[in-house]
């Protein structure tokens, strides 16, 4: 993308941001100046995303306006600061994408808006949800081996499409002990793919665009209510309470856990961890060296295969550094200020977005030796991805993404066989999940015994 487009349409920014803090942030007219730089920006970052991050970054600074005044942090510190920054306070906010219209999302807030006792209760009730993967590798196992043979079934493994789908099987029967018909996980992906209508006005939803996203809401709406018929329902029901949640939080919480960051980040991450292995010879030949070592195939692997496969933990651990699936973490401001911007003081409003730029921090070269290098030698034990750990921030689902891709790894390499792949290509332009989403593997079989 032309650097100048991005250059001036921040120039238009810190001309707004000192009209802002005449008009007033919250001012009927103050908002509508913010959703027209939204707008304008918006379509800078749908046209290529990369881009407009590392030209504001090399041009004017770790800290630069973007979207609707937000301040985005680039470096590596400056987003470990805002991660580890206590007690938060966010919007209901995804990431770079804020959230106009709360109906797609059924009027229940994102677990990563709440805030508070709220959150905490939130918090409580996922951690409870998610399993240790160590604990019920058997039944993880099974899982992965059945989706892998039904591709087998099919000759191919697609990335952008079939890993999804497995994903979002997986987390159903894990946290619900639920089954999904074919027409059921399609509606899911729907559902997560369209959920940037979420960032158009409430009017033009409910108008416009009603006939557009009613089927993915009425999905939603039957999926929450198959969700309170699972033996696992009441023992979510009874965690939430105890923080004073009601119904409606605790399973609308749930079923965004399950398809924001559990099927599009652990599914968009695999995906690039086989991408990665597809293109790494020597890499990909340890790692199976080391399933191996850990597991003869006959049964699934046990908790101390997964434990101890520390090779397959440093490509995941890497692969996320590179080719993070949540590019951005988002909190607001707590009171006003003024912040430097390209060498000037520019003023800020209490309640304004400050953003976090995952992926450009993952590849800061105060931080990193040859940051846009794939090595597995790297000491990546404070990574950000996953919103790194040891606050209320860091991800909840941390340890079991890790071993669901682990497992992945173990049959992929073990169990199963493609005899050619298709270009292994991370797409940097559209506002998605970084992963090799048309990369597929050929020939996909079952190994012979």
């Amino acid at each position: 993308m032309d650097s100048k487009k991005i250059l001036q349409a921040h120039k238009i920014q810190l001309q707004v941001s000192w009209l802002i803090d005449k008009v007033g942030y919250d001012s009927p007219l103050g908002k509508s100046i913010r959703f027209i730089t939204y707008l304008m920006d918006g379509l800078l970052v749908l046209n290529a995303w990369r881009d407009f991050l590392v030209v504001r970054q090399q041009q004017i600074g770790n800290k630069f306006l973007a979207v609707d005044q937000a301040i985005i942090h680039s470096s590596y510190s400056g987003v470990r600061k805002l991660m580890q920054t206590e007690p938060q306070w966010r919007g209901n906010d995804l990431g770079i994408i804020r959230i106009y219209a709360p109906s797609y999302l059924l009027d229940n807030p994102l677990s990563l808006g709440t805030n508070g006792a709220e959150h905490t209760g939130v918090r409580a009730v996922l951690e409870y949800a998610l399993p240790e993967p160590l604990e019920r590798t058997e039944v993880i196992g099974r899982l992965v081996d059945q989706l892998l043979f039904n591709a087998a079934q099919r000759g191919r493994l697609h990335i952008g499409e079939d890993l999804p789908r497995m994903i979002i099987a997986i987390l159903h029967q894990l946290i619900f002990q639920i089954t999904l018909s074919e027409q059921e996980i399609s509606a899911s992906l729907d559902y997560t793919k369209n959920l940037f209508f979420a960032s158009l006005p409430e009017p033009i939803l409910k108008t416009l665009l009603k006939g557009k996203i009613q089927p993915q809401i009425e999905h939603r709406q039957r999926l929450i209510a198959k969700y309170k018929q699972s033996p696992q329902w009441q023992s979510y029901r009874e965690i939430g309470t105890q923080y004073r949640l009601n119904e409606h939080q605790i399973v609308n919480s749930i079923f965004d856990m399950i398809h924001i960051a559990g099927t599009a980040g652990t599914s968009a991450l695999l995906g690039s961890v086989i991408g990665v292995l597809c293109l790494e010879e020597t890499v990909r030949n340890n790692v199976v060296s080391e399933v191996n070592s850990l597991w003869n195939g006959e049964v699934t692997p046990n908790a101390g295969a997964i434990e101890n496969s520390e090779l397959i933990g440093k490509v995941i651990l890497e692969t996320a550094r590179l080719y993070p699936p949540v590019r951005f973490v988002s909190q607001l401001a707590p009171e006003a200020g003024e912040v430097e911007i390209g060498g000037k003081q520019c003023p800020f409003q209490k309640g304004t977005r400050l953003l976090g730029s995952v992926f450009t921090a993952n590849r800061d070269q105060n931080k990193y030796q040859r940051p846009d290098s794939f090595d597995v030698t790297r000491d990546n034990s404070d990574i950000l991805s996953w919103n790194g750990e040891g606050h209320e921030r860091a991800c909840p689902g941390r340890s079991l993404s890790i071993g669901l891709i682990k497992m992945f790894c173990f049959y992929l390499f073990k169990k199963y066989q493609w005899n050619s792949f298709s270009e292994v290509k991370w797409d940097m332009e559209k506002v998605r999940a970084v992963t090799p989403n048309d990369l597929v593997l050929s020939g996909f079989s079952q190994r012979s015994v």
